[in-house]
């Protein structure tokens, strides 16, 4: 075997063994966060690398690893964990285990503790490390040391304290001076120590702490928190809160699986009914008006371009695909300056005042143009490779038979054309139904509906609306049902595909 030889082959090895490391690293990392999916995915991704690359000889492995792992990881788990959600009440406020929902009550409502006076505390740092802990003496018996994390008494041995009460030294740690604990203060604020007896210590200042009692006990048995204060007792409902008997829930609440709620409520729920059968309708108007209207000029321009009697074609098609060259991203922008009212280029051109994005109907007309001028280059150039791919001798015939142009366009080119590109406008359409940059640069969605919760506009479509409802609602992030809402329209866009294809076929007798 020659040097150049073991070389690439020991680098190989080196390659994939870095990476499997790399791969363990996370997988470990992400099973001690209790991730238990990913962690064991990176696992077994790290033995599936491990025995492809440098056990098995099979070579077909070798390249369709990589691709599967990435299908698993970025489009199947996604698509499971939606499912998921979308029969849970996720949402904020409804995102932690019920055990931390219950701690970040009783610990987020607290009272000053009766009987118990501001004391004296110290800022302190182990030696070699940064970790910021305070010593305190609670009660005038014991001194303890801790911060948010944990808290243990100190033997009185290990501190020397000076005539005035100041700590002087403690072993292996060393005191803060007045301005180090300064710059610790926010630091400070939001530390809170627990103490064996259930009572919360807090710093009040920059040198005092206060003792705080729960407002709230919870009762394993009972499974209730009571408020100490008022006498009130709340107990779990089934969407994950604790409440009253008047209703009145307590905050944060936890996440539980709530069944088909979500779809139902799509259906039954007037707030979420009555902009969501708006928004579909112009989910569906502005995919048909896109496809059809970029298809229509599409072809034209491709006609043209085709046309014998036409010179500087290549200058022409150049300039045409222009618009898919530039970033979708920047040319939606710059289209949202032109439309800007009175002092946009558009308004000022033609010396008119035109809400482009705050009335419906021209805010509609907006997102249209844009869809257009980006689609228009995809439609020019397979409908120019369509037009093309038609042989010449059935046009030759077709004119030697006394057929005008254009009967020669409707019966002849345009068949075939359809013929070649009806999976292509299936796959536009879909594309069309999942628009959502355009709506989201160009408007944001809006004009928001009056009857909406701010959750919808005239120019949202199903995605938009959807992204809405999971991270834009004024009402909170509603992440169940905006996955419930997303498996809709996974199965809208996928019936109106296969819809699609089912017809197409029957242009296959064509010719």
């Amino acid at each position: 075997m020659k040097i150049s030889q073991i070389i690439r082959r020991n680098s190989r090895f080196a390659i994939s063994y870095g990476f499997v490391l790399v791969l363990l690293g996370m997988a470990l990392r992400l099973l001690q966060d209790q991730s238990w999916f990913l962690g064991f995915f990176f696992t077994i991704s790290a033995c599936l690398i491990i025995y492809v690359y440098s056990i098995s000889k099979k070579i077909p492995g070798k390249y369709l690893l990589p691709g599967v792992l990435l299908l698993v990881l970025f489009q199947i788990y996604p698509a499971f964990y939606s499912g998921v959600v979308a029969f849970t009440n996720d949402s904020n406020g409804h995102q932690l285990s019920k055990e931390q929902a219950i701690s970040a009550i009783v610990q987020d409502n607290l009272i000053p503790a009766e009987g118990v006076a501001p004391f004296k505390y110290f800022v302190v740092e182990a030696h070699g490390k940064k970790s910021m802990q305070i010593l305190f003496k609670y009660q005038n018996s014991h001194y303890w040391l801790g911060n948010s994390d944990s808290v243990k008494q100190i033997s009185d041995s290990a501190i020397r304290i000076d005539p005035q009460g100041n700590i002087v030294s403690i072993a292996g740690y060393s005191t803060l001076s007045p301005n180090e604990v300064e710059s610790h203060s926010t630091e400070l604020q939001s530390l809170q120590i627990k103490m064996p007896n259930g009572l919360y210590i807090q710093p009040q200042d920059l040198s005092t702490l206060e003792a705080f009692t729960p407002n709230y006990t919870y009762s394993t048995a009972s499974d209730s928190i009571t408020d100490v204060t008022a006498n009130t007792v709340y107990r779990p409902n089934n969407n994950g809160q604790m409440v009253n008997s008047a209703g009145d829930a307590l905050l944060p609440g936890w996440k539980v699986n709530v069944g088909w709620r979500n779809f139902s409520s799509i259906i039954h729920d007037q707030e979420i009914k009555r902009p969501l059968l708006a928004v579909l309708i112009w989910t569906f108007i502005n995919a048909i008006l896109l496809v059809v209207l970029s298809f229509l000029f599409g072809l034209a321009l491709a006609l043209v371009m085709n046309s014998s009697h036409l010179k500087s074609k290549r200058i022409y098609r150049t300039i045409y695909i222009i618009p898919m060259a530039i970033p979708s991203v920047l040319s939606i922008l710059v289209w949202a300056g032109l439309f800007t009212a009175n002092s946009g280029v558009i308004d000022r051109i033609f010396h008119i005042s035109t809400p482009w994005l705050t009335n419906s109907f021209w805010a509609r007309i907006a997102v249209l143009i844009v869809e257009i001028w980006l689609s228009f280059p995809y439609m020019f150039l397979i409908c120019s490779g369509a037009i093309q791919s038609i042989p010449n001798e059935i046009v030759e015939a077709a004119a030697i038979d006394g057929a005008p142009p254009l009967k020669i366009f409707g019966l002849i080119k345009l068949p075939l054309v359809m013929r070649t590109l009806a999976p292509l406008l299936v796959a536009s359409g879909a594309a069309a139904l999942n628009n959502f940059g355009v709506v989201y640069l160009l408007t944001g969605g809006g004009p928001i509906f009056s009857n909406s919760n701010g959750n919808a506009g005239a120019t949202d479509l199903l995605i938009s609306y959807t992204y809405k409802l999971a991270f834009n609602s004024q009402e909170g992030s509603n992440y169940g049902l905006a996955s419930a809402l997303s498996i809709l329209n996974f199965f809208l866009i996928a019936g109106v595909s296969i819809y699609g294809l089912r017809r197409m076929k029957t242009m296959e007798g064509v010719n």
